[in-house]
């Protein structure tokens, strides 16, 4: 446990940097940065899809040879995506290890370098949103979902096109983000409405969709099995054999999250310029988990939009104007935080995170 402890303790340090300013904050930032990294990367065994993985990885073969024809699937990688196997096949030619720990290092290198730097272009207050990351999507982007956290990541680095209205660009990397994991697909028609102003009354108009949507599960859920099974999306179809309860939790957040920053949307629009993307990308997530909660399919698209959660609740507090306030409000989100994050390590897989083990002893 004292690695979880020391990782989440480093994160709020690193996230008080953002509620007032101190000089040289490079000597928190780089130790916890560095950790993030280290305790995902070098991770012994730890994570829910690591033995499917290892197993995939097994059967890779360089990158010229793999060329030459000479891979063979196994153990469900024939239904991997082609950037992924490529990708994979680039880490063989490289790796002298022949095993699985120079892969699961190679693919956190790949997320975490693309994910993170990304996050300065959309917000002044980028650990107060790490901090909501750490509570929210760490440990399942990071120990997980190898296929999808590149894809997660690219579409995160993508969003920026849509606000330059260089919508090509993220055209051809959400294609390329779909190479990563077809769930991606659901990214491309965004960029086309991203950057609109919805009207409060859309919003109110959407989310009443939503939850009518919800009491209609059981024949949703049957259209949702036939769509998977007319297109051959044979991933998603797998997907969609599983039904999951209604989180409550995630329904509390979203109408807590979506209440503040409709409340102070002037202010928002008026000092950050990705905010109303935000907005209209966490309205699509609503619009997802309220509609689709009890299916784990959507559970896979949701996942694109945890950087909405990020960015706004770095808004809602980096934006508060009254000091005293401003650190009332950080406190509540650490409590909030920690609650989230030492509760997910408890549970996920039923207690598999702990105790934690890494390649370095």
């Amino acid at each position: 446990m004292l690695p979880y402890v020391i990782l989440i303790l480093l994160a709020l340090l690193c996230a008080a940097t953002d509620v007032v300013h101190v000089k040289n904050r490079i000597v928190i930032v780089l130790p916890f940065l560095l950790l993030m990294f280290m305790m995902a990367a070098f991770r012994d065994h730890l994570g829910g899809d690591y033995e499917m993985y290892e197993s995939f990885y097994s059967s890779i073969v360089g990158i010229g040879d793999y060329f030459r024809g000479m891979y063979e699937p196994f153990y469900r990688t024939k239904s991997f995506e082609e950037g992924f196997v490529i990708l994979s096949s680039v880490i063989r030619s490289f790796d002298f290890t022949q095993g699985p720990y120079f892969f699961t290092f190679a693919i956190s290198l790949v997320t975490f370098s693309i994910f993170l730097p990304s996050l300065k272009e959309y917000t002044p207050y980028v650990f107060i949103a790490i901090l909501f990351y750490m509570y929210r999507a760490y440990f399942w982007h990071d120990f997980t979902l190898a296929r999808q956290a590149i894809a997660i990541a690219i579409f995160t680095f993508s969003i920026r096109y849509v606000k330059r209205q260089e919508n090509w660009k993220y055209i051809v990397l959400t294609l390329l983000a779909i190479s990563f994991h077809h769930s991606a697909v659901i990214l491309l028609p965004l960029c086309f409405f991203l950057n609109r102003k919805l009207s409060i009354r859309t919003i109110l108009i959407i989310m009443a969709v939503a939850l009518f949507l919800n009491l209609m599960g059981r024949p949703l859920y049957n259209l949702c099995m036939q769509i998977a099974s007319w297109f051959s999306i044979n991933r998603l179809a797998f997907y969609a054999m599983d039904e999951k309860s209604i989180n409550l939790l995630n329904f509390m957040e979203i109408f807590a999250i979506l209440f503040c920053v409709l409340f102070y949307r002037d202010y928002y629009e008026e000092k950050e310029p990705y905010f109303n993307i935000f907005l209209n990308l966490f309205v699509v997530n609503a619009f997802i988990i309220i509609a689709f909660s009890s299916f784990e399919i959507f559970a896979r698209f949701r996942e694109y939009f945890v950087i909405t959660y990020m960015i706004l609740v770095s808004y809602m507090v980096g934006h508060v104007q009254v000091n005293r306030n401003r650190w009332l409000i950080f406190g509540f989100l650490s409590i909030y935080v920690l609650l989230g994050y030492f509760r997910y390590i408890m549970i996920f897989g039923g207690g598999v995170l702990l105790p934690y083990k890494w390649i370095l002893w």
